[in-house]
């Protein structure tokens, strides 16, 4: 019997130890580092790490007490392994089941970048660059006009035009084919979808075509209106074999905005000079939004051929002409 009473009691000394251990770990994860910092930490769960490494990187940057108490708990906690691959901000003020829990839950770190309609890419890769999404603005630039097949068969080599404005959200560390797959991916989401939708009864055979006919009236256009009014007069010199004749090529084609065209400028000997060249230009000049988008798709019907900024309005309206003769009047009445 003896040898019974002593196996009961070392069975009991060993539960109140395990029960001594269990409280003692238990109050060190709900022990914070630094209770009452304010100063949060960005900690980056890397894909392929294990918990022994996530748990030695928290204690390296001083936001777990005990790396083995945090191994225990990714080990034998039924959501030990729900903890994801990203980038948190984490603060030493939370106890470890609280950054346990963050891990499981919360949302990456992101940055946003905001890029207007119009740019070109270089002028992309400017923005990107001020908002720390990417850190080589000449290595955006190459892949985007270089590489864009590499982002889908959709896209041509060069992605000028392709290259949707909007306000975008990226993860905290990106680099330059991130951005330029995000622009991309948003392009197929939102721009095919339409394109799809709309191109039987489109005046122009490709999105392609769509998308050039769209930057043009990106760079020409300046009240919503006017848009599809002036795509549909794009539509209208192609349909019976006019120059396009649009300001905006010349810019794209000098490299440069200039407030007035000379007549040197007019005669550049370029393929994006639609002065000398008939049909659209080889390629889109700027990146156009969705409301260029749609105006190309679904050009506004009409008989007007000419358009002339109303400087009397000053609005950055246009007046609309059917005729030279038309056109002439408007710009000797509304051009100053």
């Amino acid at each position: 019997m003896k040898w019974i009473f002593r196996a009961f009691f070392l069975l009991l000394l060993l539960a109140f130890g395990a029960v001594g251990v269990a409280y003692y770990y238990s109050q060190i994860l709900m022990t914070p580092v630094a209770p009452g910092s304010k100063k949060p930490v960005v900690f980056e769960i890397r894909s392929g790490m294990v918990g022994n490494e996530v748990a030695r990187s928290l204690a390296e940057q001083g936001l777990i007490k005990d790396e083995f108490a945090f191994r225990m708990l990714l080990r034998f906690h039924p959501k030990g392994k729900d903890i994801r691959v990203g980038v948190f901000e984490l603060s030493p003020a939370d106890n470890a089941f609280e950054i346990f829990s963050k891990l499981q839950t919360s949302k990456d770190l992101t940055r946003k970048g905001t890029f207007p309609e119009g740019l070109v890419i270089p002028q992309v890769a400017e923005v990107a660059k001020r908002a720390h999404l990417i850190q080589d603005a000449a290595k955006f630039e190459s892949l985007a006009t270089h590489q864009g097949k590499s982002f889908g068969d959709l896209f041509p080599a060069n992605l000028e035009g392709y290259l949707l404005p909007d306000t975008y959200e990226f993860p905290l560390k990106c680099d330059e084919q991130t951005v330029l797959k995000r622009f991309t991916e948003e392009f197929k989401t939102r721009v095919v979808p339409l394109w799809e939708k709309r191109k039987a009864k489109s005046p122009l055979k490709s999105l392609n075509e769509v998308v050039i006919l769209a930057s043009l009236v990106e760079r020409e256009a300046q009240v919503d209106r006017e848009r599809p009014v002036i795509a549909g007069v794009y539509v209208n010199r192609l349909r019976v074999g006019m120059m396009l004749q649009c300001d905006a090529t010349i810019q794209y084609a000098l490299g440069k905005q200039k407030a007035i065209l000379t007549y040197a400028d007019l005669e550049l000997d370029s393929p994006y000079n639609s002065y000398r060249h008939y049909g659209l230009p080889p390629g889109p000049i700027a990146n156009p939004g969705m409301r260029a988008l749609e105006a190309a798709m679904a050009p506004t019907p009409s008989k007007y051929f000419y358009y002339v900024r109303d400087d009397v309005k000053n609005d950055g309206s246009h007046r609309f002409a059917r005729s030279d003769a038309e056109h002439n009047a408007n710009r000797s009445r509304y051009q100053r």
